[in-house]
């Protein structure tokens, strides 16, 4: 560079135009960002697009499906713009891989700082436990299970999945006991990732591994990307057994 010459300016790589691989975590926003427009779209929601940021409104009372993912780092003015978006009564989640400021001003509160983890691509998945079956849904009866399943075991509020997303990006599955459905999980793929998410089991059969057979059940939806997912501080353990490892904390807000 000549003296005297302008620089260009410097590149953050969480720009609009960044490559989803540039970063593991850029991919895993948009997937997630993906994951939640194909949703509020199957159900006629709302979405809207903007620099640094994806609004997805399910028209749900489950806050984890009317989501805010924000690649840029939030304060109290975008907090308010993002909660603009949503109605006044609708539980919302924002997420981010940044830190941010304070958003209580704008009438969020404080979720967590959630471990976010990575698994590369391969390996070869246990068997389940002795009595468990994992299964994949692949009709509205079957995903009709799911829902009621995953609201049971998150705990979350009863919110059916829109069977318009069956054959696509994602992917449901179920954990059965002696003939009863007992557990779920879903997977995503986007962006050179496999997401996975709702991992949840009832509350009368958990410690017995199925939380994790059914992350190895989604974990290699796409055998050849690597898989991603958010962990709870008690859960690392068990991830990390199955070749997870953290990477860092991301931070969710929400209005409640």
């Amino acid at each position: 560079m000549t003296t005297g010459e302008p620089s260009a300016p410097l590149r953050t790589g969480w720009e609009d135009d960044t490559p989803s691989s540039d970063s593991l975590t850029l991919a895993t926003l948009r997937a997630m960002a993906d994951r939640t427009t194909d949703w509020a779209q199957a159900v006629g929601g709302r979405v809207r697009r903007d620099p640094g940021m994806v609004l997805a409104d399910a028209l749900s009372p489950c806050l984890f499906l009317n989501v805010a993912t924000v690649s840029t780092v939030v304060d109290p003015v975008t907090a308010r713009a993002v909660a603009d978006f949503f109605p006044a009564q609708r539980p919302f989640l924002l997420a981010t891989p940044h830190p941010t400021a304070d958003l209580r001003p704008a009438g969020l509160v404080p979720v967590g700082h959630p471990p976010f983890m990575v698994r590369a691509a391969g390996g070869t998945a246990p068997e389940p436990p002795p009595g468990i079956s994992l299964v994949e849904v692949r009709d509205a009866a079957g995903l009709d299970i799911w829902d009621r399943v995953l609201a049971e075991g998150f705990p979350a509020p009863y919110s059916p999945a829109p069977p318009a997303l069956l054959g696509g990006p994602a992917r449901f599955w179920l954990a059965w006991a002696d003939g009863e459905p007992v557990g779920t999980a879903l997977s995503y793929v986007a962006h050179g990732v496999v997401d996975v998410e709702a991992v949840a089991t009832l509350p009368g059969h958990r410690r017995r591994g199925i939380g994790a057979a059914l992350t190895w059940a989604a974990t290699p939806a796409d055998p050849d990307l690597p898989a991603v997912l958010m962990a709870s501080d008690d859960g690392v353990g068990v991830y990390r057994e199955m070749g997870y490892l953290p990477v860092t904390r991301w931070t969710l807000w929400c209005r409640p």
